[in-house]
């Protein structure tokens, strides 16, 4: 099926957005399960839990290398099997957390990066194909509500079920949760794995192709800046968000994660939002770019929170930066596909998703460094807010001097 046509129905989407959507959720309830249960798990391993940014780099480092090659293994084997292994990933990563010492943290890391960089390009691979080109900044952003939803699962349960029994449990939810979306995908595999080559061989080009095909296109460099410094800031305030809360604010855990799930509440409703009007009522790019901004004022509103903060005002802005924070994602990946060359999607999101995960991989450290050597977070939340601002003005600045070019 050729990608983006206009006469593809709903009904031809929908097993397949279920499908990315199921396995994005499961992939961020892992993902950051690992952060809300962070405090107690911590001790355990014999580690500060600020050292949760330098657990994400190597999730992220990961998932860069992941990302690259997805393209070339969706092709080979279909992009539905890649999804089923990619949730075995999910099993194995968090099953090694729970020896909880410092080289199986790592170890965890890099198997959770395995699964996780390559969700957005195999999810892309399958969806490009499948939706309508009016309905896809929707029906990307509804799949993209994966990430949100997962977050707000582990955010409710994880810190209910540590303190029930034991943080080991509770990570392992995400485990048992891989499994039944591996296994409820295979009906899927007859009807959309049908363009696998079985004979595809991997070769070095496989890894620079992606690149090149980023690199070679004004706009999808612009995006490519958007995608490091949006993700990196997005991924920054959802790892450190619980223990922020219950360091600086000394709020109890099952407290901040109600207001963690907030916060992802807001992620959902926000990228639902922005993806039901872009290219409707607004065109993307422009929301993209006010979505950056508005970011940046919120991330340093909650880089002021303080002791005296009510609990219900602070769950408020998390609400309100979720939206903004999170919601970008759909609105992205859908211009990834109207800029990518044709039948390449697959390629350009695989190299896209490297700089995405550079982001990831980079902001988290780097915030958490500031924090050890500002002595308090506020400073880290500048930074952040800062970067937010200046890939957005970039953005705009590119993509209106290639306005001005085409109709000049």
């Amino acid at each position: 099926m050729a990608i983006g046509r206009s006469d593809d129905t709903v009904g031809d989407a929908i097993g397949p957005l279920l499908a990315t959507f199921s396995i994005q959720t499961v992939a961020a309830v892992a993902l950051f399960g690992i952060s809300v249960v962070a405090p107690a798990a911590a001790p355990d391993i014999g580690v500060d839990a600020t050292l949760i940014g330098v657990f994400s780099a190597f999730v992220y480092g990961a998932g860069m290398a992941g990302g690259l090659l997805t393209g070339s293994f969706a092709d080979r084997f279909g992009a539905i099997r890649v999804g089923q292994v990619l949730m075995l990933f999910t099993v194995f990563a968090v099953s090694i957390l729970t020896l909880a010492t410092p080289f199986a943290a790592i170890a965890g890391a890099i198997l959770l990066g395995l699964c996780y960089g390559p969700v957005n390009p195999v999810s892309t691979h399958i969806l490009a194909r499948v939706t309508a080109t009016k309905l896809r900044p929707l029906f990307f952003s509804i799949k993209q509500t994966g990430m949100p939803a997962g977050a707000a699962i582990a955010g409710l349960i994880m810190p209910f079920v540590t303190a029930l029994y034991d943080w080991r449990v509770a990570i392992m939810t995400a485990g048992v949760m891989a499994i039944v979306v591996a296994v409820a995908i295979q009906p899927l595999r007859p009807r959309f794995d049908t363009e696998r080559q079985p004979a595809r061989r991997f070769r070095r080009s496989d890894i620079v192709e992606p690149l090149k095909l980023v690199a070679g296109d004004a706009r999808l460099r612009a995006l490519a800046v958007v995608g490091f410094t949006y993700s990196g800031a997005q991924v920054t305030v959802m790892t450190f968000y619980v223990v922020y809360l219950t360091a600086a604010l000394a709020l109890p855990l099952t407290t901040a994660g109600l207001i963690f799930s907030l916060l992802q509440l807001g992620a959902i409703l926000g990228r639902l939002f922005w993806g039901a009007i872009a290219d409707r009522y607004l065109p993307a790019n422009p929301l993209l770019v006010g979505l950056g901004i508005v970011t940046g004022a919120l991330t340093i509103v909650a880089g002021l929170y303080g002791p005296g903060w009510p609990v219900w005002v602070i769950g408020a802005v998390s609400f309100v930066l979720g939206t903004t924070c999170a919601g970008w994602n759909g609105l992205f990946f859908s211009e990834l596909v109207k800029f990518a060359p044709a039948e390449r999607t697959g390629e350009v999101a695989s190299g896209m998703q490297v700089f995405i995960m550079a982001g990831v991989a980079a902001v988290p450290p780097v915030f958490g460094v500031v924090v050890n050597l500002a002595d308090g977070y506020r400073a880290a939340f500048i930074m952040v807010a800062a970067a937010m601002a200046a890939a957005a003005v970039h953005q705009k600045r590119v993509f209106r001097k290639l306005d001005r070019q085409r109709h000049a």
